[in-house]
């Protein structure tokens, strides 16, 4: 891992938070409320600039959150009308919020930015078990799937979780471009005995002859390799591919040398390039995803549903922390955090791209939660002192949130300590 990269990682985070607490700034000037200051950064002031209101701006050394300071924000504040707890409720709540809210649409715009970009993936299907389209799931090679029971393909609403809906039977819509045509095909997923299918179809590319030296299209190939399960192998399970050794007997990779892909059978399996399927109910079909492209603004509308889906898999993920779906070691502190972006940016500006809207969803969904100390919690004070009309005891109030603090910056610790001991990551940094 480079020192750029975990620069980056810093300021990707640095962009986050200070987003956020603009969020609060603005919120703040447009309904009154006297700021002190807002920083970049922790620790000792780099730069600082007062106006002439006395507002200060400063740029701190520790690259890793910020603030914004509200006049009297800790304060019982009785005796000064400019502190943050003697403005009215409605206001505290909506510059409370504010920070989570401007998360929100920056992530919006970045998914926007990235879905403008990379588009989404459509599922084309490479093969299929059944030789008729008049059997099976009514599908043929080289279509690329649109839809299914009229829900499109999109980056947030992907075919495999579509598709899971479905029982064994139902019958369904698969709306798919078969050469250029949209068409409905109806559709059904039922158990099929075992089978092979090509995962990756690079490796065979020009490869492909028959015995007396004919080329082979790659779609008669993956079709064959579909086809070619035998009762005993589907009913052991195992995968020997003795069925699979005597299909591709028939086929060459070197035609000069009529050296044929048999002896190759167990490695091409073995290597996942030929990939064995148990019995199973499903559509009996393979696919290779192919991309989709959105439109500028088009981007923009998707952007929305989009985040909401990050959103759903945030949750998701925290909600595994109860039920033990997600383990303990896949959490993490900041420096998790900046690690990890690190990594995931070296795999390309599509990845990183996705870390935008991901990570400053989780900011603002994190935010919201009614933990002590975090705005979420602090907006739920406001909230109890606007229904009983007088406010909690400032200083309980304050010890509940301090204690909080303390609390959030030790599991944090401990996530990172935890994380970085399971899965040594030590040796990677």
């Amino acid at each position: 891992m480079t020192f750029v990269y975990i620069l980056l990682a810093l300021v990707v985070l640095l962009v986050l938070i200070t987003v956020h607490e603009f969020g609060h700034y603005i919120a703040g000037k447009v309904l009154g409320f006297k700021i002190n200051e807002f920083a970049v950064g922790f620790g000792p002031a780099l730069y600082k600039k007062k106006k002439k209101d006395g507002e200060v701006f400063s740029i701190r050394a520790l690259p890793l959150g910020g603030f914004c300071a509200f006049e009297g924000e800790d304060q019982d504040g009785k005796d000064n009308p400019e502190a943050f707890n003697n403005k009215p409720g409605w206001k505290r709540l909506i510059v409370l919020l504010a920070g989570v809210s401007f998360n929100f649409l920056f992530g919006v715009l970045t998914a926007a930015i990235y879905l403008f970009v990379t588009g989404f993936s459509a599922p084309m299907i490479t093969s299929t078990v059944d030789s008729s389209v008049v059997t099976g799931s009514g599908l043929e090679s080289n279509d690329i799937i649109v839809a299914i029971d009229g829900k499109k393909i999109e980056a947030y609403r992907n075919f495999t979780s579509l598709l899971g809906k479905y029982k064994e039977g139902q019958e369904f819509t698969v709306t798919v471009n078969r050469d250029g045509k949209i068409i409905d095909v109806k559709s059904r997923k039922r158990e099929y005995d075992a089978y092979y299918y090509v995962a990756n179809g690079s490796i065979f590319e020009d490869k492909l002859f028959d015995e007396n030296g004919n080329a082979i299209s790659y779609t008669d190939f993956a079709n064959g390799i579909m086809r070619v399960i035998t009762t005993s192998e589907s009913e052991t399970g195992i995968g020997k591919g003795e069925a699979l050794k005597t299909y591709l007997a028939g086929v060459y990779k070197d035609k000069e040398k009529t050296t044929s892909y048999e002896a190759d059978a167990e490695k091409l399996v073995e290597d996942g390039n030929i990939m064995y399927v148990k019995k199973c109910v499903n559509l009996g079909i393979s696919f290779a995803y192919t991309e989709g492209k959105y439109g500028f603004f088009e981007a923009i509308g998707k952007a929305w549903p989009f985040c909401f889906y990050l959103c759903g898999l945030i949750l998701s993920a925290l909600g595994g922390l109860f039920t033990g779906a997600t383990a303990l070691k896949d959490m993490g502190g900041t420096v998790t955090a900046v690690s990890q972006i690190a990594e995931i940016s070296q795999m390309g500006i599509s990845y990183f791209l996705l870390l935008l809207p991901l990570l400053s969803m989780n900011l603002a969904l994190f935010n919201v939660l009614p933990i002590p100390s975090l705005d979420g919690a602090r907006a739920i004070f406001v909230v109890i002192e606007m229904i009983r009309r007088k406010p909690i005891n400032r200083t309980v109030e304050g010890y509940i949130h301090t204690i909080g603090l303390f609390i959030l910056l030790g599991l944090v610790v401990f996530f990172d300590i935890y994380h970085f001991a399971t899965a040594s990551y030590f040796l990677r940094l």
